[in-house]
């Protein structure tokens, strides 16, 4: 399986016949035991009045778990996943964030990549390199994980979120 970015810099009508920033696919549906590789390539050539976050003309992207839900609503459904959409905010990483059960490491190059960087600005990835491959990891724990990009969310109508479904076992030879 794989998890990458499609889109580019910009809002709707800037991006026709394209579309903004977004992980593709949208929702992963995955079993326990396969392999997932995440990757993705972003760019400094985008046209120079296009909106959004970081460095004009440059695409960046990182993925990063949503924080819980702070303020739980009466009645809605609790589906055990870690992150919540309806947050905009990333969970804090202490020690670990229990992402996909992923090393420390992996995390930190998920958040602010690693390799082909520029050791800048990093407060909106803009010295991030422009390609990031974690590689093949094995989902080892079933769950469901809901994440975002630190850049491409500015609490409106930008928001680039995903979520990954790691399908137990058990589960799988149910179906």
């Amino acid at each position: 399986y794989q998890r990458r970015v499609r889109g580019k810099r910009g809002n709707i009508v800037q991006t026709y016949p394209g579309v903004e920033y977004d992980y593709q696919p949208n929702r992963l549906e995955i079993n326990e035991g396969d392999y997932l590789h995440i990757q993705w390539t972003g760019a400094d050539s985008n046209p120079a009045n296009n909106a959004g976050q970081g460095r004009a003309r440059t695409d960046r992207n990182n993925m990063v778990l949503l924080r819980e839900i702070t303020y739980p609503k009466e009645g809605a459904s609790e589906d055990q996943a870690y992150g919540c959409f309806a947050c905009n905010y990333p969970e804090i990483m202490m020690g670990s964030t229990n992402f996909l059960e992923l090393s420390k490491d992996d995390l930190m190059a998920l958040a602010y990549h690693t390799g082909e960087q520029y050791f800048g600005d990093m407060e909106e990835l803009d010295d991030a390199g422009t390609h990031f491959d974690l590689g093949l990891r094995k989902m080892e724990k079933a769950g469901i994980w809901r994440y975002m990009c630190t850049r491409n969310n500015n609490f409106t109508n930008r928001s680039q979120k995903g979520e990954i479904r790691v399908i137990s076992k058990e589960e799988a030879a149910q179906a």
